[in-house]
């Protein structure tokens, strides 16, 4: 027998383990008992234990992404499988599984026998309750006089109990009416919100009781989630000693009763049944309690085991149709959480299959943008205008980043940071956040000019954009969910944006991001830049914000010719190529202007060694 801690976000459960594998994961069960998680970094199928011997455990890795931790400090690879010995600690996702010998009780509780248990009918509930349990036995504590209970069996049913075991048979009418109703609760469990009020409805129309109700276990005490009749009229609905074996037991609990029980929760009541309802886990997160009351000279009608075992059917469509409420209510919240990082049409798909935000390893595009001056600008506007200023270029900015499919990663003051091809994939990434990047700086004019006046000079953004690997995943912490990426492509992209405020171009792309464009983007070669943190230098290139010019391109052309003879310490002939453009208009281009001046001092100096790779250091 293993004794399980379970502790994920911020909640620690514990139980016991019986013979056989136990799975940990996000995923519904399959054939094996499994403890359902709700860490988002939790794989669907993550984790596989199972008693090899006294002391020893047998592990399994069943994540196809994420590897298992050992408090020691060793890790499971994916599909990997080990022993070792116990007590033990795993990580998985964000939360920490214990696993510990459970001891052995102190008098083991003597065999059932056939007069003390009944194999019930097997019920599928979809959320399987766990096949072994340490569990409190009728041994322990025995029920009160005439309290019958159907035991849940100890391992699978030899052959199915068939009706005339129970008891009489009823009608073919009878079962007929009592099948088409338990049909019409199941699918209200399936797809209604009501399915409560049905269920508590077929105590009564179904069984033959007179009062039917569910009772739902929230934070420890027992409210009521449907009554049929509508409104007990009493104080007392239903008998806390019942609810309590129900939830000490947690199997089906009948009783007839006479007119000499004397509780004052059963006073005029003649009989009782209560079914739990399970959760995933084999909890009781619930109860289905039917009650008959007494009628005055009449002989009163006894409940069988087969209507008890009826309202055991009913409990678990009732158990069915709550998991499925928590599933739509999780899956309402993850929306709601996802949409304010992804587009609607991402954030439903990670609504239904949060997997795809495990941290893993992939290649992305990563966009930096940082509004120019903004020191400046927000002393002229003042405190209140600037946060609405502020809040139409974020809003533009986003706006055409959720367009193109892309995650809005994080507001930093008057930055902004964005990324592309995860959580799925976007063979087009580059291209993606390059067209992003050229819709937003089209509408920025437009934006400008409605605050030039106030602001005193144009609203202008910089851009920097690079395609690389990053570790992608949850990069805030339990209590604040962020999306994003971390890693060297992250801090390339950054200095790229930086770059830009010395290069004089409102967007820089690297040689890895120009590399994906089609040709139908224009870009002009910049030359190398140096980084620091970098080893090599890294190539980078204008990404022109809109449809070039026959003059832009012709000023493209000269300025790459005049590069190449740069580098090729050819300075003369760059310097008299770079005159001839400046030399064109009033309208100086701000790299020509710069890479003159650097081959004029090349001239100069005769540089030895020569790197004609640009040094930019970090501007505020």
């Amino acid at each position: 027998m293993l004794h399980v801690v379970v502790r994920s976000e911020g909640q620690e459960r514990a139980f016991d383990h019986g013979a056989g594998p136990l799975e940990f994961g996000r995923g519904p069960a399959h054939d094996v008992r499994r403890c359902f998680m709700t860490d988002p970094f939790v794989s669907r199928d993550h984790l596989r234990l199972e008693e090899d011997s006294p002391g020893r455990l047998a592990v399994e890795n069943l994540s196809g992404s994420s590897n298992v931790r050992l408090a020691d400090g060793r890790e499971l690879a994916t599909g990997q499988s080990t022993l070792v010995d116990l007590p033990v600690v795993f990580s998985i996702g964000h939360s920490e599984v214990e696993v510990a010998q459970a001891p052995a009780p102190a008098v083991p509780a003597p065999p059932a026998t056939p007069a003390e248990t009944v194999q019930p009918v097997p019920v599928a509930t979809g959320s399987a309750p766990p096949a072994a349990r340490a569990r409190t036995t009728l041994e322990d504590h025995p029920l009160p006089p005439g309290v019958e209970v159907i035991a849940r069996p100890p391992g699978p049913a030899t052959h199915p109990v068939a009706l005339h075991e129970l008891g009489e048979t009823p009608g073919p009418e009878v079962l007929a009416h009592w099948f088409e109703t338990l049909v019409s609760v199941q699918q209200a469990a399936a797809t209604s919100a009501e399915f409560l009020d049905s269920t508590a409805r077929a105590i009564v129309d179904l069984v033959g009781l007179d009062r039917g109700l569910v009772l739902l276990r929230q934070e420890g005490k027992w409210a009521i989630g449907a009554s049929f009749p509508a409104d007990p009229g009493d104080r007392s609905p239903y008998s806390s000693t019942i609810v309590n074996e129900v939830l000490r037991l947690r199997q089906t609990v009948y009783r007839n009763l006479g007119p000499e029980f004397l509780s004052s929760s059963l006073v005029g009541v003649d009989t009782v049944v209560a079914a739990p309802v399970l959760d995933p886990e084999g909890e009781v997160a619930g109860i289905v309690y039917g009650a008959r009351s007494l009628r005055p000279n009449a002989p009163p009608p006894r409940i069988t085991m087969l209507e008890a075992l009826v309202v055991q059917v009913l409990a678990a469509a009732a158990g069915a149709g709550l998991e499925r409420e928590e599933q739509r209510e999780r899956a309402i919240r993850s929306q709601v959480q996802f949409e304010q990082f992804f587009s609607p049409e991402l954030a439903r798909e990670l609504a239904l299959d949060a997997s795809l935000l495990e941290g893993r390893e992939r290649e992305v595009t990563v966009l930096f943008s940082d509004v120019r001056n903004f020191s400046r600008i927000s002393e002229n506007l003042g405190p209140q205008r600037t946060f609405v200023m502020m809040q139409e270029v974020m809003e533009l900015q986003s706006q055409r980043i959720r367009e193109t499919d892309g995650v809005v990663v994080d507001y930093v003051g008057d930055g902004l940071l964005a990324m592309w091809n995860a959580p799925t994939d976007q063979p087009d990434h580059a291209v993606r956040a390059c067209s992003a990047a050229i819709a937003f700086l089209g509408d920025l004019p437009a934006l400008s000019a409605r605050w030039e006046t106030e602001a005193r000079e144009p609203i202008r953004v910089g851009v920097g954009i690079h395609t690389g690997p990053a570790l992608v995943g949850n990069t805030g912490s339990r209590v604040k969910f962020k999306y994003g990426p971390m890693g060297p492509a992250v801090n390339l992209a950054s200095r790229l944006e930086n770059a830009t405020k010395s290069v004089g171009v409102p967007a820089i792309i690297s040689g890895a991001a120009r590399d994906r464009l089609p040709d139908r983007f224009a870009t002009r070669r910049l030359g190398s830049l140096r980084v620091q943190g970098f080893a090599e230098p890294v190539g980078v290139f204008e990404l022109f914000p809109g449809a070039p010019t026959p003059e832009w391109k012709a000023l493209r052309d000269s300025f790459e010719l005049a590069l190449a003879h740069f580098e090729a310490r050819e300075w003369s002939e760059a310097c008299g190529l770079l005159a001839g453009l400046l030399a064109r208009g009033p309208d100086y281009d701000i790299p020509s202007l710069q890479l003159l001046s650097r081959a004029v001092e090349c001239l100069r100096s005769r540089p030895e060694p020569f790197d004609p790779a640009m040094t930019i250091q970090k501007q505020a």
